[in-house]
């Protein structure tokens, strides 16, 4: 799946934003009509920052809890834990063989459970599945049931979105170092934790299960769509991320090669985190006496069952604790830090090119503390009882089958449309040579296919959406199903949109007359029909307007380009009207500058404004100081001559 999917994906939106050095909405000029596909990309990193902070917020609050003496979710003594609770209880038994065992069973106020039980109401739950699920999560029995707010849980929210405002205030420079930190400590702490876990009894069973290939899984599509999931999630592709990071490289960057290092060092991170992780299940399963594969269910109860379970059994388990959710938030803000940028730079890029904010720092910091407070906002449902449920839903909703959609158009569009000949050459502008056949034959052909039959295997194989045992009800079903729709509408919407009022709508309107053929067959009833429509339509010419012309289609599609050409004139002549106006910098424009700014932000006003204008040689003017990104002034009868033409 990396060769196939991730890694082609991964260089082409790398090469594609160090091309245009642009952010995700606004790098679609390469093509105007899918400008939706930038806005799907920025709301799949919207909703994904909103639950990623709930995850990190509760790292937060796992690490508040680890600085004590004995770790809350040691033992079952706690008001949380209930009859399932149970200690691994470590005893000698006889056996054939004379050594001793670990029981997996246990007897608490006359209550059997055992850990290999397959009915939920006879299995044991540990102490840290307790912890997490009663008192962290306070899981209710349904997302019907949605209790009431864990206030330690969404204190730490706030200060999640606290730290992530702080970082990102001053945009990409603040994030860049603060990288350094969040990308080489995870590598330390893993090192210690591999180092610790091998030590561990039963850790040589959890590396073989871990290496031990399964090739029978292979025919399983449920791996492949998983594979997909992990791939895209882990490279960040076709959320916007890759495009925004990479527009801050310089332009002669050599991305082929960064994508190759950073994609083969991420896959090689995750191998090796998995070896920590399964000397940790190995240990878990040796002390449950269960196969590995039984030990804990993915998601999230590697990071706060699994873990927290298998720290309280090493020695100084709340200073392995306390290094252990360090090194889990680092990774957590990192990502947040990378997600929230995307949505952040997008947002005011977009803003700025429509004159909404201006270039003022202050202007900058209070969008992006107001972007950070709304994101907040969003994730306080998930701190209640029934917030698992609903974070899981979204989740499930945004993490496959939106990003294999805008995957696909992406590829379509540049490959295609752009098409594949110039964004080959536009790679050798760069990076000084073509892609070799590797990168043509997945981005034309392997790469494509293979999400369409990933997206195709979705469809077919629906399965309901649950979490653990519980399966939600068809109302819920039918939300994850439109929050999906919803990602990945605005990609047909805006393209309809952009078609209707870039001249698209006066096609249909002239192609939706009559034809010049139209009317009765005789020549004298159909002189009396054109008579009859002349009367009708009160003009002479008025049959032009009833019937299909091609004049005038010509005619109102010039009409457009003349008003657009206007304003690109003013545009080019000022550099940025919009940066202009709100930068206060206008003052040190000539009048004809500050006219053209005017014009571009209201024609209307400013035509009727420079229709009184003494545009005479003689006519005073003002100083002709220019701000140093104006190359030129414009002259008086040229901004006249171009604010009518934009009207």
């Amino acid at each position: 799946m990396l060769a196939v999917v991730g890694l082609p994906c991964f260089f082409l939106e790398l090469s594609f934003g160090q091309f245009a050095s642009v952010g995700p909405l606004t790098i679609w000029r390469i093509s105007p009509l899918f400008k939706g596909l930038g806005v799907s990309m920025v709301m799949v990193s919207l909703i994904v920052s909103v639950y990623y902070n709930v995850v990190v917020a509760q790292c937060l609050y796992f690490l508040a809890l680890s600085f004590t003496s004995r770790l809350p979710w040691h033992d079952c003594s706690h008001s949380w834990n209930s009859d399932r609770c149970t200690d691994f209880i470590q005893a000698n038994a006889s056996s054939a063989d004379g050594a001793g065992q670990n029981l997996a069973s246990a007897m608490l106020a006359g209550f059997n459970c055992t850990f290999n039980s397959t009915d939920p109401e006879t299995k044991c739950k540990t102490p840290s599945e307790e912890f997490y699920e009663n008192h962290v999560l306070q899981l209710t029995s349904g997302i019907e049931h949605f209790g009431s707010v864990n206030w330690f849980v969404l204190l730490a929210l706030f200060i999640a979105w606290v730290i992530v405002a702080l970082v990102l205030l001053k945009g990409v420079q603040s994030l860049g170092k603060v990288s350094y930190f969040t990308a080489i400590f995870p590598y330390l702490m893993l090192t210690i934790l591999l180092i610790r876990g091998a030590t561990l009894p039963g850790a040589a069973e959890g590396v073989k299960f871990y290496l031990t290939p399964v090739w029978s899984r292979l025919a399983d599509y449920k791996v492949w769509m998983e594979a997909a999931t992990q791939i895209f999630f882990s490279l960040s592709c076709c959320n916007g991320g890759l495009i925004a990071m990479s527009s801050y490289n310089k332009f002669r960057n050599n991305c082929q090669r960064d994508a190759v290092m950073v994609a083969l060092i991420n896959c090689g991170t995750s191998v090796f985190a998995g070896l920590v992780i399964f000397c940790n299940l190995g240990f878990m399963s040796h002390q449950k006496n269960v196969p590995v594969g039984e030990v804990a269910k993915g998601g999230p109860g590697l990071a706060f069952i699994v873990y927290p379970e298998a720290l309280t059994h090493m020695p100084l388990s709340p200073l392995w604790s306390v290094l252990f959710f360090i090194m889990m938030a680092t990774l957590g803000f990192g990502s947040q830090f990378s997600i929230a940028e995307t949505v952040l730079c997008a947002l005011q890029d977009e803003l700025k090119a429509k004159g909404l904010i201006g270039a003022s720092k202050s202007h900058s910091i209070l969008l992006r503390l107001g972007v950070c407070a709304c994101l907040f906002a969003l994730g306080i449902p998930m701190t209640f009882g029934g917030g698992m449920y609903l974070l899981n839903l979204i989740d499930n909703a945004v993490s496959t089958f939106p990003l294999l959609v805008c995957g696909l158009c992406e590829i379509v569009v540049l490959m295609y449309i752009y098409p594949y000949r110039q964004f080959a050459e536009d790679i050798k502008l760069m990076v000084g040579g073509k892609p070799n056949i590797y990168w043509r034959a997945n981005w034309m052909v392997v790469t494509p296919l293979v999400i369409v039959v990933l997206i195709l295997l979705m469809i077919i194989f629906y399965e309901p959406l649950t979490y653990g045992s519980y399966e939600y009800t068809q109302p819920f079903q039918l939300l994850c199903l439109l929050i999906g729709v919803f990602v990945i509408v605005w990609i047909p919407v805006y393209a309809l949109y952009k078609y209707c009022a870039e001249g698209g709508g006066i096609l249909l309107k002239e192609f939706l007359k009559p034809a010049e053929e139209w009317g009765p067959a005789q020549l004298e009833d159909r002189g009396e029909f054109l008579d009859n429509l002349a009367k009708t339509t009160n003009s002479l010419d008025g049959t032009n307007n009833f019937f299909q012309s091609k004049l005038s289609i010509a005619a109102e599609l010039q009409r457009a380009a003349s008003k657009e050409s206007g304003l690109n004139r003013i545009r080019t002549h000022t550099n940025s009207f919009s940066q202009l106006q709100s930068s206060g910098s206008a003052a040190h424009l000539t009048i004809y500058d500050q006219h053209a700014i005017a014009a571009a932000a209201n024609p209307q006003a400013a035509a009727a404004k420079c229709d009184r204008c003494d545009t005479s040689p003689g006519a005073a003017t003002p100083d002709t100081q220019q701000v140093p990104f104006a190359s030129f002034s414009l002259g008086p009868q040229q901004v006249k001559e171009d604010v009518q033409t934009a009207v």
